[in-house]
């Protein structure tokens, strides 16, 4: 009786489980056109900015160059890319129209650029929230290639087991932690978990069947 009890129990906390669980789809199915058309070359724009913290789009601009240049993509010059949009009024990301896109192909050979949205950028005691939005369009014909949202949770509590010891070191961790690193980790987790492979990587059209969550959407935690 106790082991049938047992095995009931354990069956609805599978069913439980499997239901809280997000559906999952192939790599394939969801961004056809990054296997139909794989872009080599991606210039990455300023990140548009839509949080409160003012740092946070040059804390995420400088990370998503390696982020992205892992997955075996061609990255152009970020400092530099940055440097020619300013000069040339380009530097906020929400101005750029088709013909702008094709011009980045015309005169940078820029396969494809990543748009980056900052959602959300939250510093609280003991944490960091980070959610993004993330678009990687087609230079030629401003075609979406790939897209992903995330929402990133960077945990930097202390782990005193003095009350009094752990608020303090909390409060100064939170004030003095380098958030560089956190951003990095956040866009690496991003974009080994969504985006296909490059054909500068050795695993390059290996991924088709890999599968990702429905909905386009991913939530990372991070201790430190």
């Amino acid at each position: 009786m106790k082991r049938s009890i047992i095995l009931i129990f354990a069956a609805v906390t599978l069913l439980l489980i499997t239901a809280c669980a997000p559906p999952m789809v192939t790599m394939q199915g969801t961004y056809p056109k990054m296997y139909q058309n794989p872009p080599v070359s991606i210039m990455v724009l300023p990140p548009i900015n839509k949080s409160t913290a003012a740092d946070a789009k040059e804390y995420f601009a400088c990370s998503l160059a390696e982020a992205v240049g892992m997955k075996g993509y061609y990255i152009m010059p970020v400092e530099a890319m940055f440097s020619i949009l300013r000069d040339e009024g380009l530097y906020d990301t929400e101005n750029i129209t088709p013909v702008v896109l094709s011009n980045f192909k015309k005169h940078f050979g820029a396969d494809a650029v990543l748009i980056t949205s900052i959602e959300e950028w939250e510093k609280t005691l003991g944490e960091l929230t980070i959610t993004a939005k993330f678009a990687l369009l087609n230079t030629a014909n401003a075609d979406t290639l790939w897209n992903f949202t995330t929402k990133t949770e960077v945990s930097i509590e202390s782990k005193s087991e003095n009350f009094f010891v752990a608020l303090v070191e909390t409060a100064v961790k939170t004030a003095l932690e380098d958030y560089f690193p956190n951003c990095l980790k956040a866009n690496l987790m991003t974009m080994d978990t969504a985006m296909p492979y490059g054909k500068h990587h050795p695993e390059y059209n290996t991924d088709a069947e890999k599968t990702i969550p429905e909905g386009k959407y991913g939530r990372f935690n991070i201790t430190k």
